[in-house]
């Protein structure tokens, strides 16, 4: 299903276009398009309990998600059992492939942006994305209209990404450096144990790196040392390798670190036994809380501090 083409010259594009799916989509991923809702910006329960959220401080309690999937392909995600089980009816029979194999974009984009009234979350920080990477290829180039259309209404951001194309747009975030918390996320340090899980991500010292020229633009950053895998046998220490992160960070260092073991959701164990080839694999709350002390310690090693988002 082909994205179409906008024929209102004068206002350019108003959706990634067909030729944005072939050109920066990998091989064997099906695009696609959807109508997006207006508002942009939803509610998120990523946030705090205090406003009625999960307890992640990742937002205000709003959300800016403007794709469907993610080219990424993570098999820990658990956002692919939200729309397997809520969203083939709106978004077709593409959300029944493997996560990572499917990416839909609205076809209604830039006229999505133009009609939210951006304005109205002033001084409120939504979180961009909860559902997917905003700085994958086929989107960059709109996350930052996004940008350039909220930021100067006074919106924050919680910019989440694995993507190095966020470099790109350090210059412009740094004008708006009061507004923006730039995040990574590192799964693991581990080369091997980081193909299996994240083969399309770029390596976790890229990511390091992008924290570090943000920080040195003068923007607030933080890192999602997550999620925490137990030992493998692509990486069988899995304390060695949390200490190797907080080693990575320590220099930096971020203005807010959390953590989290794997947590199970719709079908990412069975995806994960799938590439890890171990029917066994298993995640215990006796990990979960040995990990927490785990994280504790090693930044406190490095006077650091951080929040460890528990799962049991």
């Amino acid at each position: 299903m082909a994205v179409s083409q906008g024929s209102v010259q004068e206002r350019g594009p108003v959706s990634p276009n067909a030729t944005d799916m072939r050109i920066h989509l990998p091989a064997g991923v099906q695009g696609g398009a959807y109508s997006a809702s207006v508002p942009l910006i939803r509610p998120s329960r990523l946030t705090t309990r205090q406003n009625g959220g999960v307890g992640k401080q990742l937002s205000d309690g709003w959300c800016v998600n403007f794709a469907v999937g993610c080219s990424h392909g993570c098999n820990f995600c658990y956002v692919d059992g939200i729309y397997k089980r809520f969203g083939r009816r709106r978004y077709g029979e593409a959300v029944l492939e493997r996560w990572g194999n499917y990416m839909l974009v609205p076809s209604n984009l830039q006229d999505a942006i133009e009609k939210t009234p951006w304005r109205r979350w002033k001084g409120k920080e939504a979180m961009m994305s909860s559902t997917h990477d905003p700085y994958l290829p086929t989107i960059a180039s709109w996350t930052r209209k996004i940008l350039e259309a909220a930021l100067p209404q006074g919106v924050k951001f919680c910019i989440q990404t694995r993507s190095l194309l966020v470099l790109r747009d350090l210059e412009f975030l740094a004008k708006y450096r009061e507004q923006i918390r730039l995040q990574v996320s590192i799964a693991t340090m581990s080369g091997d144990l980081g193909r299996l899980i994240e083969p399309r991500v770029p390596p976790p010292r890229a990511r390091v790196d992008v924290l570090r020229a943000a920080k040195e633009a003068g923007i607030d950053v933080g890192v999602i040392l997550a999620p925490i895998f137990p030992p493998v046998q692509a990486r069988p220490n899995a304390e060695e390798d949390l200490a190797e992160m907080v080693d990575a960070i320590a220099k930096i260092p971020p203005e807010h670190i959390y953590g989290e073991s794997l947590h199970v959701r719709g079908e990412n164990l069975r995806l994960i036994q799938v590439d890890l080839r171990d029917n066994m694999f298993r995640v215990t709350p006796e990990f979960d809380k040995g990990m927490a002390k785990t994280f504790h310690a090693e930044l406190k090693r490095v006077g650091l501090r951080g929040v460890w988002w528990y799962e049991h």
